[in-house]
């Protein structure tokens, strides 16, 4: 049952960090949305999200991964992917960085884009603490017991 708990963690979170970042509005400027694409150091934060993704998927799929060094990589990439996020969820009123020529005159907001994503790498996060608990449950049962 762990094994299909951090499989399905693991899903939701890359599908929520591949939703704020095409679907969602990362600020809100009157009535123009401000995707993710507009904002400035943005490749830094889809990078840094890849690589969180690809070491959940490697911890929750692989059954030979050593738990100890893939939760280090995994608690080392939510990091960078959480502060990358954060410091672009916070440049959402920095207009002159995000439009080119004339800004518009109205009160900026941030949008749910930041926000989902900062969710889902917390999703993500729990998804490979839940499959190394889940190995380190399996390496310490004897061999020969039956579940």
């Amino acid at each position: 049952m762990t094994r299909s708990v951090a499989l399905s963690a693991a899903v939701v979170g890359a599908v929520g960090s591949l939703l704020s970042a095409i679907a969602l509005p990362w600020a809100h400027y009157g009535d123009i949305t401000v995707p993710l694409t507009r904002f400035p150091g943005w490749g830094g934060y889809v990078g840094s999200v890849l690589a969180l993704h690809a070491c959940v998927a490697w911890a929750v799929l692989s059954r030979t991964a050593r738990p100890a060094l893939t939760l280090a990589a995994t608690a080392a990439l939510s990091l960078v992917a959480v502060g990358s996020t954060l410091l672009l969820a916070l440049t959402y009123d920095e207009a002159s960085a995000l439009f080119d020529g004339a800004i518009p005159a109205v009160m900026p907001r941030p949008g749910l884009g930041g926000m989902v994503a900062a969710v889902a790498i917390l999703i993500s996060t729990g998804a490979a603490a839940v499959s190394g608990a889940g190995h380190r449950a399996m390496a310490a049962a004897p061999a020969n017991a039956l579940p």
